[in-house]
């Protein structure tokens, strides 16, 4: 050690620590526990949800989604901060509203960037696309409007074959036509592609921002009903339960319990009243040992006197130099003459 480091620990009692055994112990112990967990509770690999699976297995579902967006009708239109202005929907606590306070970071117009941007592309290759959108836009509001209700209400009765929506007839104008170039480009797997590199042009082909095609999946008709089959939604702690048996992501328990109490669970701020909770007892811990009466736990419950069991079997008090037998000990050098630092 330096002449400071030296200077430093004179005084202080020491005891062999082989630092490489007691890391051979842990990794040997850990990877014990983890061949006999992934023996009792492993689960199959299984693959991320996909824009493409939704659309060729569940056509109408993904068609539903889409017509939320192109009509304007979905959440996100005023979800606000940090995609719209909407400040109403922000969740807050009393003053307390980081997204009002962050702001619009990010403006989005969610029919434009998850629906007309990617028909835009579509239309390139596919010419009905184009004249359909050309005749949708020319199209007065009311128009539009009686458009897409009409073909919601059918696409409530609607059935699938092949992959291939089956409607009933009905004055639906351009609507089908790019509803089904919608569910086409995300049949082929190009949908989501499409979106990625759409979200931010600047950074293509090196975008990895894929926050339209999330949103693309949420909400309780497609992501509800996968998290449904797989046992995750709220109510079944599915913020720590991986997909698959149990134990899952059990480091997440503690975030996820508070959602099982009704008081925030349903709230409309629950979220925020969750990280507001984790992270006070992120600061009580991180300011521990300033905090009195609590920085005296570690004397009051001593863990310490059972990981250090054999040195304090040997000196109760912890300190060597009170004990009169120890004679031989070293105080310039903070230990006795037969004990080697580790």
């Amino acid at each position: 050690m330096s002449a400071l480091s030296d200077k430093y620990m004179r005084g202080i009692p020491m005891k062999p620590y082989d630092m490489i055994r007691e890391g051979l112990f842990i990794l040997a112990g850990v990877a014990i526990v983890v061949i006999l967990l992934s023996a009792v509770w492993g689960f199959p690999r299984i693959p991320p949800l996909t824009l493409k699976q939704v659309a060729i297995t569940a056509p109408v579902a993904f068609t539903e989604r889409t017509l939320s967006y192109f009509d304007g009708q979905s959440g996100l239109q005023t979800y606000g901060p940090p995609y719209t202005g909407d400040r109403e929907n922000a969740q807050r606590v009393g003053p307390i509203c980081p997204a009002c306070w962050t702001g619009v970071a990010h403006p989005t117009d969610f029919r434009q960037a998850l629906v007309i941007n990617p028909l835009k592309s579509a239309a390139v290759l596919n010419p009905d696309i184009a004249t359909a959108l050309d005749s949708y836009d020319k199209a007065t509001p009311a128009q539009q409007k009686a458009w897409t209700d009409a073909y919601g209400a059918a696409l409530g009765k609607a059935t699938a074959k092949d992959g291939k929506l089956i409607l009933a007839t009905g004055d639906y104008g351009p609507v089908p036509t790019l509803m089904n170039g919608m569910l086409k480009l995300a049949q082929a797997g190009l949908l989501e592609g499409a979106l990625v590199q759409g979200a931010n042009p600047n950074y293509a082909p090196y975008n990895t921002d894929f926050t339209l095609p999330l949103y693309y999946l949420g909400g309780d008709r497609i992501m509800g009903t996968v998290a449904d089959h797989f046992d995750e939604q709220g109510g079944q702690w599915g913020m720590s339960h991986v997909a698959g048996p149990y134990p899952g992501a059990w480091w997440l328990w503690p975030y996820a319990f508070l959602y099982q109490i009704p008081a925030i669970g349903n709230a409309d701020a629950a979220d925020l009243i969750a990280g507001m909770i984790i992270a006070a007892f992120g600061l009580i811990l991180f300011f521990l040992p300033f905090v009195p009466g609590l920085n005296r736990l570690p004397y009051i419950i001593p863990v310490y006197r059972l990981i250090w069991r054999d040195w304090y079997a040997k000196y109760p008090s912890g300190d060597p130099t009170r004990d009169p037998a120890n004679s031989g000990f070293d105080s310039d050098r903070g230990q006795f003459p037969s004990t080697k630092p580790g």
